[in-house]
């Protein structure tokens, strides 16, 4: 089977990326738009509160978005390992995955080693104006290189944790431990018997029941399955295709906005009722990464919008935005936040201003660390795993030459 790139899912984790920046910030700035009634307001009463539970919440849910980054990675993996031509390719894949995610891990950590000693972060007399406590718990004391080196390399894949340099990093073992899981699963399902799709729908149920973030993986992996066997005759049918879209997006959109910070106290109550065994937060927000993946495959047009360059451009440097983000909000956006309010004395235009210019910084910088750093890092990676891949040539043994 050839591969087929689909350009469309680089896309949409470029501008999954992109919204996680939205949803740290609002944390950091805005409380009440992530807590609702019990977060500290700025703007108008009850504007904040009144969007925590809203539709257009869908689009700085961070929980939603995590779930469609670990979805993507089920659903990307699947794709090359139903595509690889021989085990050796399968085995180099799995080789470069831990230090490919470690190492730019690593580098990022050594840059806030570096700032926290430099005290340049900026948090704390930021988050006395923001009101938000998660901006003020973190960055607070220094570190030492035993653990910078323990938390980049053991910590932040094993034990899973925020660690001591970024509080996004933990979600970072479940990608981790979803990305091996998403291979077995994928290898298994290789020959594409129907009968597979039984035990993909089986894993789904088996991670959902603990409420693990593998269920993410596992439908990624699911979703690439359905694709690859059924997806022809499925498109075949447009009218189909294009209703069931619609359908789905429309369930992303209503579902992926299921509040995270607070329990809803408006219409999203109805969603309230599940067994206790299920997290609804996290069940929505799996089951709208679900619909949305499915939904925009359908639905072609929206697939060339999320095919364009400046979207593509995100998700190339999507891993090092989702790295990069947390350390640019603490130092930069805050000492911006404080230096504005200073100088203007109003909060929302010192808050604004912070994220107009902290966000293409953002940007410039996730460039610079995947040019530099990612791209680098791949590299070295690619040449070590050649080199660990390549095949002896005879030697002797035992004191007899080959012949």
């Amino acid at each position: 089977m050839e591969q087929k790139r689909i350009t469309w899912i680089d896309g949409l984790r470029g501008a999954a990326s992109l919204f996680i920046v939205f949803h740290h910030f609002i944390m950091g700035y805005y409380p009440a738009a992530y807590k609702g009634a019990e977060g500290l307001p700025h703007l108008q009463k009850g504007v904040e509160a009144a969007f925590s539970q809203s539709l257009p919440g869908f689009f700085v849910t961070g929980d939603l978005w995590v779930s469609v980054f670990c979805l993507i990675s089920g659903f990307v993996i699947a794709n090359q390992v139903f595509h690889m031509k021989d085990e050796k390719q399968f085995s180099r894949s799995l080789l470069k995955r831990y230090p490919r995610l470690m190492l730019p891990v690593f580098a990022l950590s050594a840059i806030v080693y570096a700032m926290l000693h430099l005290n340049l972060f900026y948090n704390g007399p930021a988050s006395l104006l923001s009101g938000s406590e998660w901006l003020a718990e973190f960055y607070q004391n220094k570190t030492t290189l035993y653990d910078l080196f323990f938390s980049s390399i053991v910590d932040t894949w094993i034990v899973g944790m925020s660690t001591l340099y970024s509080n996004a990093f933990w979600m970072l073992a479940e990608l981790f431990a979803g990305s091996f899981m998403a291979y077995i699963l994928a290898a298994m399902g290789r020959g594409m018997n129907k009968r597979m799709l039984y035990v993909y729908i089986g894993a789904v149920l088996l991670y959902l029941s603990t409420n693990s973030r593998l269920t993410d993986f596992a439908l990624g992996v699911l979703a690439a399955y359905i694709i690859e066997r059924f997806g022809e005759r499925m498109k075949a049918h447009k009218k189909a295709c294009v209703c069931a879209g619609i359908l789905m997006l429309g369930a992303a959109f209503v579902l992926g906005a299921y509040p995270v910070g607070h329990e809803p106290d408006n219409a999203y109550r109805i969603l309230n009722h599940l067994p206790d065994r299920l997290n609804p937060v996290y069940f929505y927000h799996m089951l709208a990464a679900a619909f949305l993946i499915m939904g925009i495959w359908l639905l072609e047009p929206l697939g060339k919008v999320l095919s364009k360059k400046p979207v593509l451009f995100l998700g190339k440097i999507s891993y090092s935005l989702y790295l990069v983000h947390i350390p640019v909000i603490y130092s930069l956006s805050a000492w911006l936040l404080v230096r504005f309010m200073a100088g203007t004395g109003n909060y929302n235009l010192s808050a604004g201003l912070s994220f107009a210019i902290s966000l293409p910084v953002m940007i410039l910088l996730a460039w610079l660390f995947y040019r530099f750093i990612e791209k680098n890092c791949t590299r070295l990676i690619n040449k070590a795993v050649d080199k660990l891949t390549e095949e002896e040539s005879p030697k002797k043994h035992d004191g007899v030459k080959s012949k």
